[in-house]
């Protein structure tokens, strides 16, 4: 499964891409919710990861990758089944090799339930040492 498989797999929807920031969009499904009623924090979590690292990529070179190095999450509240969620990023600054980035999620009605903050790796291409695991791929 690549990650856009995975963006995909999760719901995962692009509103707005522009140079230097990005806005997903997740409807959330019974699926993503804790024990406790409300959205999971990995959940979330995944949320934050790929909208900052679209904002990231939104300034990237013809070829280059990014990876998350650090990813900072505060949980400002909870969030439940019923109201999209919204998660963006906007790039700070753009080294040669590192970015910073900054965002959070709302919900359509602007509550905020994280804020988040981050540094990418941006290098050429993927790991040239990436190796397809069989049994992964017969899980999919």
């Amino acid at each position: 499964m690549s990650s856009i498989d995975f963006d995909k797999h999760l719901g995962l929807k692009v509103v707005k891409r522009k140079k230097g920031y990005c806005k997903i969009r997740l409807d959330v499904k019974p699926k993503y919710l804790n024990r406790g009623g409300i959205v999971h924090g990995g959940v979330l979590a995944t949320l934050c990861d790929v909208a900052l690292a679209g904002a990231v990529a939104t300034a990237m070179r013809e070829g280059q990758w990014c990876v998350t190095v650090q990813l900072q999450i505060e949980y400002m509240n909870p969030a439940f089944l019923g109201e999209p969620l919204f998660g963006y990023g906007k790039l700070i600054r753009a080294g040669r090799t590192l970015a910073f980035v900054e965002g959070g999620i709302e919900t359509k009605s602007k509550v905020k339930i994280t804020k988040a903050q981050g540094i990418w790796y941006i290098k050429k291409g993927p790991s040239k040492k990436l190796k397809t695991n069989k049994k992964l791929q017969q899980l999919e």
